[in-house]
């Protein structure tokens, strides 16, 4: 429903004088902007795993990432935006949350590596950010803090690794 009320203000901004346009841009921001902690991570080695072993030995990982990292977010205080393919958006009130639920994450996959057999271990890329952006709970989010937080979580960081912007 929100993306819905999103989408409809967004196409108004398509239409109209400049005037109309900033009015727009200010009711989206007003209704949808927020300023916060993004966290984008990414399981490591996706790609080559699913060649080896195919899609629903790595769709089970998934799973187990999600359930994993569900309840440290919320324990974190931080809330969980989305989770989509192999990867997880949450977002936090507060960096130091961000960075600690990060590293429990990281901490919890290397117990994993401990306690269950070896198709079971995972490892995940975490990237953070700070910044003002566009959110709608729970389905999606959009802007500049979101795309440095993807950009280090997926592109950047290693299995294992955390890394922060400096607005963290």
């Amino acid at each position: 429903m929100q993306w819905l009320s999103l989408f409809t203000l967004i196409d108004q901004l398509n239409v109209g004088s400049d005037e109309h346009r900033q009015n727009v841009e200010h009711v989206i921001w007003e209704a949808f902007g927020v300023t916060r902690a993004i966290v984008a991570l990414d399981m490591s080695n996706f790609s080559l795993f699913v060649r080896r072993n195919g899609i629903l030995p790595y769709l089970c990982k998934v799973r187990r990432m999600q359930q994993l990292t569900s309840p440290i977010v919320l324990a974190c205080r931080g809330e969980i935006v989305k989770y989509e393919a192999d990867n997880m958006i949450a977002v936090f009130a507060d960096c130091a949350d961000a960075v600690t639920a990060a590293v429990q994450i990281n901490q919890a996959c290397e117990r994993l590596k401990a306690t269950a057999d070896a198709s079971q271990h995972f490892a995940v890329s975490i990237g953070i950010d700070y910044g003002k952006f566009l959110l709608i709970p729970n389905e999606d989010c959009f802007g500049d803090a979101v795309n440095r937080a993807h950009k280090l979580g997926e592109d950047l960081a290693r299995g294992g690794e955390v890394l922060v912007t400096q607005d963290v």
